[in-house]
């Protein structure tokens, strides 16, 4: 399992001033992984901590993928993450294409052959193959 970590959303823009800052603008969600919390040098952290950072913050920038240095008093503490999230139980098929061959689209989630109008009722069937079944199924 990852390690845990800690959410920020920044408050205040922030212009980056160093090569080790990121840039922030309001809104942005940012992650802190708790073990560089706990490692910031004068900060003697303890339990609770997180929720109001002082000092500089090495996150990553949820919207830029980039991480950096960050004020701590532009941002408000959102939540603890744990964790990517779970994968779903069913591999996520791509449709067949529009007016192309129809496909076998494997195992789908409940209800999506209802919802993708795959599903067949004898009323689309032909009557002339339905007889034709009967006596194939006869012989």
């Amino acid at each position: 399992m990852a390690s845990d970590s800690f959410q920020y959303r920044v408050l205040f823009e922030y212009k980056r001033e160093r090569g080790d800052d990121i840039s922030l603008q309001m809104g942005d969600l940012l992650t802190v992984q708790k073990a560089t919390l706990m490692a910031v040098p004068g900060l003697d952290y303890q339990d609770g901590d997180e929720r109001s950072p002082r000092g500089w913050l090495h996150g990553t920038n949820e919207r830029t993928k980039e991480t950096g240095d960050f004020p701590g008093t532009f941002v408000e503490y959102i939540g603890l993450r744990v964790g990517p999230p779970a994968a779903k139980s069913w591999p996520r098929l791509v449709p067949p294409i529009p007016g192309g061959p129809h496909t076998d689209m494997g195992a789908q989630p409940p209800g999506a052959a209802a919802a993708s109008g795959c599903e067949i009722s004898a009323l689309d069937i032909p009557s002339s193959s339905v007889i034709a079944a009967e006596l194939i199924l006869q012989l």
